[in-house]
């Protein structure tokens, strides 16, 4: 297959023995140039990248697990199948820190513990930075759809996706954020976790998007449908949003839904048939740099 083995992605994770598989590829963050724009997928919904010398980290979710961690790091929940592509340490210094809401796979507190720095700066959705408080950044601020601001020499702007942010189900008030994410020119678009919606190519009318990351998974039962797009559905988002080139993520990395580990992959693959030279990264820990044109 190439992208990380059917093998490797059939398997059910052993609880027993907390088998985890290897990673095949990992980025190597400090030979990358800050002349280009470097990114590279870490796993699941994390992505790591050097933007014209800004280090932008994207969702990370580096840990054993994610989950609820009601005391100190110990999270309950889903195991990962794939090691993260990277650890903390070998990312180095972060500026910015981009969290699109706070689901557990996506906000994951032992992973943003590990990153804390007075010299990052955090992005995060509306209602969700008191989760961060007493942390030590830099700056933590919240944006809410079509809201922008620039930090680092890079403007991000929040797109309304078809998702939603609630952490627990009680915690009310809380969105989700795609991301618009822009730096001399250049454009890429992170969809996070959305459902198929026009709505996305609407607010980005005029927009040149160079790369878009786009979930592909937990789309199984039929219901979750509504909140995380098919294969299909996220190719034709990519499409409808005219990207240059796409990246598929958020799959095979945790059991979230019902949807075979390696189906996600193998559907989007046939979506995207005749034009898989737009596919920037097909594994966890490939890496993508935009051609200089």
């Amino acid at each position: 297959m190439g992208v990380l083995g059917t093998k490797v992605m059939s398997k059910e994770y052993d609880q027993n023995t907390n088998s985890i598989s290897k990673v095949k590829n990992r980025p190597e963050p400090h030979k990358w140039s800050d002349e280009d724009v470097t990114v590279a997928w870490l796993g699941h919904a994390a992505f790591f990248i050097n933007f014209y010398g800004t280090r932008i980290l994207i969702d990370p979710a580096l840990a054993t697990r994610i989950g609820i961690t009601p005391v100190g790091n110990h999270t309950i929940g889903p195991s990962r199948y794939v090691e993260p592509a990277l650890t903390v340490k070998d990312l180095g210094p972060i500026d910015l820190l981009l969290l699109s809401h706070a689901h557990t796979d996506h906000f994951d507190m032992p992973t943003i513990k590990k990153v804390e720095s007075n010299q990052t700066h955090i992005i995060t959705a509306k209602n969700t930075s008191y989760l961060l408080e007493g942390m030590n950044f830099a700056s933590i601020k919240e944006l809410h759809w079509q809201e922008s601001t620039g930090i680092s020499g890079v403007t991000i702007k929040a797109i309304e996706g078809q998702h939603w942010g609630a952490r627990l189900p009680w915690q009310k008030g809380m969105d989700a954020n795609s991301l618009l994410i822009s730096k001399n020119g250049v454009n890429i678009f992170f969809g996070a976790d959305t459902g198929y919606t026009s709505k996305i190519s609407e607010q980005l009318r005029d927009i040149n998007v160079d790369l878009a990351i786009m979930g592909i998974a937990a789309y199984s039962p039929k219901s979750f449908e509504a909140k995380h797009a098919t294969p299909e559905q996220a190719w034709q988002m990519s499409e409808e949003m005219n990207a240059n080139w796409v990246v598929p993520m958020h799959w095979g990395t945790f059991k979230l839904s019902q949807e075979p580990m390696d189906e996600p992959i193998a559907r989007f693959r046939s979506a995207s048939a005749g034009q898989t030279e737009k596919v920037a990264i097909q594994e966890i820990g490939g890496t993508w740099v935009r051609p200089k044109s």
